[in-house]
């Protein structure tokens, strides 16, 4: 099954209680089919391709090496990237510091060698999904435990069911059998850059030469912000923004944000901005309002949107699988979030 057909699947089952907004469902699965397409293309990612990434960063601040360059590096091909941030130590040197504030990634990558797909910054973990060119896409991940990097996803990717234990992070490359005739194995590395940190890498492909090539693009001595074009400017009381993804795979035909809201007693909120610059069309009438502009509440009571931007849907879910926020505080997070005036272009995102 597909990325599209899940999604798909999954909206189906969200409104297996009420109406399924059609038009919705029809104009995003359409755009995203082209999105598809064209990332077929230009070879910028497959469900089945390669992914992993974060090498093997000993102090963590290895400098690029001569190599071929990601072949879609020039200026001709649009790209988003989360922005550098001046002035704040990265991961090697405050280890302490990764997954301690959403908006920030205290690593980065040789822009000349790879390009950003996805960029994460959660409680306790970053992580990130890189293209390296030829099909080669690595995804890597950053925790201040062991537990919290096995417990890191990248979507449309498959992992082992068993997590590994800390005692696996010895820096040895392990290989995955396939899981059917004719497919490539998978590739894991495991290890601690600096004490207090842990590192994972996986990459499915015919061998683990990627590793290296990850390797020599990573550095753990910089800083990034996980930019994106949504910001959330008011929040309920007693509640704090606890998650950063962003997924640029499609951009600039696409571009999905996801934010996530707590608060105490692991009760939850999601943001989500989601453009597709195909998109036909989008609701017009709302039933309910938010500070003068119209809005809509979905039939299943659960999810609240703010209408009004062109090729895009900005959602607040606040019902199951999360709990503990109400319409009310969904109302108050649109109320108050900030949309770029172009979302496909990330020098309008600051």
């Amino acid at each position: 099954m597909t990325d599209l057909d899940e999604r798909i699947v999954r909206t189906l089952r969200e409104r297996a209680e009420g109406t399924v907004d059609t038009d919705r469902l029809t104009a995003w699965a359409v755009a995203r089919g082209r999105a598809r397409r064209r990332r077929r293309r230009i070879g910028a990612g497959s469900a089945l391709g390669v992914v992993a990434l974060l090498g093997f960063a000993a102090a963590g601040a290895l400098g690029p090496v001569p190599g071929p360059r990601w072949p879609g590096a020039g200026p001709a091909v649009t790209a988003a990237a989360p922005a550098p941030v001046h002035g704040v130590p990265g991961a090697a040197a405050r280890p302490d510091l990764v997954g301690s504030d959403p908006h920030l990634l205290h690593f980065t990558v040789d822009p000349a060698r790879a390009r950003w797909l996805t960029w994460q910054s959660v409680a306790g973990a970053e992580g990130a999904r890189l293209d390296f060119g030829g099909g080669r896409q690595v995804a890597f991940d950053l925790a201040r435990t062991a537990a919290a990097v096995e417990e890191l996803r990248h979507d449309g990717m498959t992992y082992p069911d068993a997590p590994a234990g800390a005692d696996a992070f010895d820096g040895q490359v392990r290989r995955v059998p396939s899981p059917g005739p004719g497919a490539q194995s998978g590739w894991f590395l495991r290890w601690q850059p600096v004490p207090g940190l842990y590192a994972r890498v996986y990459t499915v492909a015919d061998d683990d030469s990627v590793l290296r090539t990850a390797r020599s693009a990573l550095r753990l001595d910089a800083v990034h912000r996980c930019a994106s074009p949504l910001r959330l400017g008011v929040l309920p009381p007693d509640a704090w923004l606890a998650g950063c993804e962003v997924n640029a795979i499609g951009f600039p035909d696409s571009l999905d944000v996801l934010l996530r809201v707590n608060r105490p007693g692991e009760r939850w909120m999601q943001v989500r901005f989601e453009y597709y610059s195909e998109m036909a069309g989008s609701r017009a009438e709302g039933n309910r309002t938010i500070g003068g502009r119209a809005a809509y509440l979905y039939p299943k009571g659960d999810q609240l949107e703010l209408l009004g931007f062109p090729k895009a849907h900005l959602t607040a879910r606040f019902g199951w699988p999360s709990h503990g926020f109400t319409e009310a505080d969904a109302a108050v997070v649109l109320g108050g979030a900030q949309v770029a005036a172009d979302p496909a272009h990330p020098g309008t995102w600051d």
